[in-house]
């Protein structure tokens, strides 16, 4: 595909995250010139665990960061659903070696803060500045400018909105909406435990090797666990997430900020004992609440010099399994239309292309993620007994090997992962290139029309053939 050699843009990224890193790094590798402007010290000491689905680990891949990621990750085998009280195994979702080779991609599980530190060291070597304990109060939408705390202000070509649930930017192009939402009736939990603690009690040695997600299913409430591996001392820890009740009390909103350990907070007797004792060996844990909000019209603003990406664009429910490949997603599909040879007359056409090639898949994820939440957080009662049965029922069939199985058992269980897995962000946007680059290329064909017909364009998802 033919690349941009000129014209190039200057971007501000509002914001520090994963999410604006990773879109830093891309564009600034693209020939364009970023600076992040993060409020922050630069830091991430974040201990919490990400799931990299093949879709994020093969973008991973293709921007160089596999070696350096695969020095901090752990590659997992299969998730495993267990009863929160009994401990009693329910139901296991096996990852086939077939079907994960046609997936192109593993699915790992990687510390928040290592992959923080990778992006921020490949943005930086490829020549990203940042500019960090810097506010951005406001924004100038229409003359490209951020204003920070101080007074002082900045501007470039394209604003990119990476600041998160809490978003200065997303007013700017959303509107009211953008801070209207209904408060989740749950809150999520952050808890990391040092497996050198694990391996002093017998019952939770398993857990220290285990390469499984496990889940278990509580009353109203669940909890989930994965190794991670602390980028420091390479020393593996077991990341804990639990998704419990708020009681109809506020939850704290930022992800960041830990607090002592209460257990009868998190719900602990209606746990296993495993439970009890691997969370009673942390010291803190940091609840993040969620506000939901219905999928948002606008990402980019009409004079088309600001965007959003991220959690800024499309707020997912805390720790789950797709928040961080979204906002991968997002940097590949930026950082690739802007790869393109258009000019920068054609700025507002790519913006545009961005917004509708992520809209339909991220307001999709978005759902999707509250379901199977609320799918593990089934109260006691007709529903959860049937999910339980459910699960029952097909155990035996997923530890069949792969060309054992039943064609229509495999479907019904694979059908939406691999909706999600098989997506391919770059090649969404390669295909779009080969429908409407000719006609970009024009230079008679006014904007607005390209516009238009960005607007009925559909995405792609790669061909996965697990026959």
């Amino acid at each position: 595909m033919p690349r941009r050699t000129s014209q190039m843009l200057r971007f501000i990224v509002v914001g520090g995250s994963i999410a604006g890193v990773a879109c830093a790094y891309a564009l600034q590798a693209a020939g364009h010139q970023v600076l992040v402007v993060e409020q922050g010290d630069g830091r991430c000491d974040s201990h919490g665990g990400i799931r990299s689905p093949p879709n994020m680990t093969r973008l991973l891949n293709h921007w160089g960061l596999g070696p350096a990621i695969s020095r901090v990750a752990i590659k997992a085998n299969r998730f495993t659903f267990m009863d929160g009280k009994s401990g009693e195994e329910l139901g296991t979702l096996v990852l086939h070696e077939k079907l994960m080779k046609a997936l192109a991609a593993d699915f790992l599980y990687i510390q928040h803060g290592a992959l923080h530190t990778i992006f921020v060291e490949y943005a930086k070597n490829a020549g990203v500045q940042f500019r960090y304990n810097t506010e951005v109060v406001s924004v100038d939408p229409w003359k490209g400018m951020v204003i920070m705390r101080n007074g002082a202000k900045l501007s470039a070509d394209v604003i990119v909105g990476a600041d998160g649930y809490r978003s200065v930017v997303r007013p700017v192009v959303v509107g009211p909406e953008g801070v209207k939402g209904v408060l989740d009736k749950r809150v999520s939990v952050n808890i990391t435990v040092p497996t050198d603690l694990m391996r002093q009690h017998k019952d939770l040695v398993k857990l220290t090797v285990s390469p499984e997600w496990s889940l278990w299913l509580g009353d109203d409430c669940a909890t989930h666990g994965l190794l991670t591996v602390d980028p420091r001392s390479l020393k593996k820890e077991y990341a804990v997430v639990m998704h419990v009740p708020t009681d109809g009390k506020p939850a704290p909103n930022s992800w960041d900020r830990s607090q002592p350990l209460d257990k009868k907070f998190l719900k602990l007797d209606r746990f296993e004992p495993r439970i009890q004792k691997l969370v009673g060996l942390a010291q803190t844990m940091t609840p993040t609440g969620h506000t939901i909000y219905e999928p948002f019209d606008n990402w980019v603003h009409e004079s088309g010099k600001v965007v959003l990406v991220g959690e800024a664009a499309h707020p997912l429910m805390p720790n789950g399994s797709h928040n961080a490949a979204m906002s991968i997603e997002d940097a590949m599909t930026l950082s690739t239309l802007f790869s393109l040879p258009a000019s920068k007359s054609h700025t507002s056409v790519l913006l545009s292309a961005y917004e509708e090639l992520r809209q339909p898949r991220c307001a999709a994820t978005q759902a999707s993620e509250l379901r199977k939440r609320d799918f593990i957080c089934l109260p006691l009662g007709p529903d959860q007994q049937l999910r339980d049965d459910g699960l029952r029922d097909a155990r035996a069939r997923a530890l069949l090997d792969w060309d054992d199985a039943e064609e229509e058992f495999l479907r019904d269980t694979w059908e939406e992962y691999i909706d999600l897995f098989a997506f391919d962000a770059q090649e969404a946007v390669e295909d779009w290139w080969t429908k409407w680059g000719p006609a970009i290329s024009r230079p008679r064909m006014v904007d607005s029309r390209i516009e238009s017909a960005v607007g009925r364009f559909e995405s792609l998802h790669l061909k996965v053939d697990i026959s």
